[in-house]
């Protein structure tokens, strides 16, 4: 499939990039396109997209994850033939990782990723996390998050800005926490893609902010948590 993309999310603890990973997704059917989403975050397994999939699935969405609740968190974990080879599909692909040193090393594990033409990996950042809560801190992860396994197609293409305050967010938080990145973005040269909001403030946002793309998601993931 000549122009099939492959989207990677990743991030520090609670950055969001499950939630942007998965709205993501929902765009993608929202726009008439074929996508499959790929849980491999392995490090935080009570924290998955299984418990939602059912419901991504009725959205549109093809979903690959681990089909049960087995695992300990960073102790153990089990990867499936599924996930493994999910880029045997046509459609376009999601892929949301976990997170630490090696978040992004997972993708290793996955059959021919090497050999994808288009693959846009983004770092979500969520500024009111202690690990991405200075300009400095921002830098220092961005470099953190590239993972042990150094690849020719393994780096950041861009960066989401994606703070929030859980039900307490507003408006000026997103700004705020929008502009802390750009700086911090403007040092390690890597563009803000796009700037996650959630829906209930849809009428706070237009679709762009200062150039870049409003993402407005539905949040889901305080639902997968099992």
């Amino acid at each position: 499939m000549p122009d099939r993309i492959v989207e990677v999310y990743a991030g520090a603890y609670a950055s969001g990039k499950s939630e942007t990973a998965l709205n993501r997704a929902i765009q993608y059917v929202k726009n008439n396109k074929s996508v499959t989403l790929v849980d491999l975050d392995t490090v935080e397994p009570a924290y998955t997209l299984r418990p939602i999939a059912g419901e991504l699935q009725s959205m549109g969405v093809n979903v690959i994850t681990q089909p049960d609740n087995f695992g300990l968190g960073e102790a153990a974990s089990y990867i499936t033939p599924a996930q493994v080879n999910c880029l045997a599909t046509d459609s376009d692909i999601i892929i949301d990782v976990g997170y630490g040193a090696g978040g992004l090393d997972i993708l290793d594990i996955i059959n021919n990723i090497g050999d994808e033409k288009d693959i846009r990996i983004y770092l979500v950042v969520n500024t009111s996390k202690f690990e991405t809560s200075t300009v400095e801190n921002i830098i220092e992860y961005a470099t953190f998050a590239k993972g042990l396994e150094k690849r020719d197609w393994k780096k950041f293409t861009g960066v989401i800005s994606n703070t929030h305050f859980g039900d307490e967010t507003t408006k000026e938080d997103v700004i705020n926490g929008y502009n802390k990145l750009k700086k911090a973005c403007e040092i390690i040269n890597l563009p803000i893609r796009a700037i996650g909001v959630d829906e209930k403030l849809l009428k706070e946002f237009d679709s762009t902010y200062d150039g870049v793309e409003v993402w407005f998601y539905k949040r889901m993931m305080p639902k997968a948590f099992w």
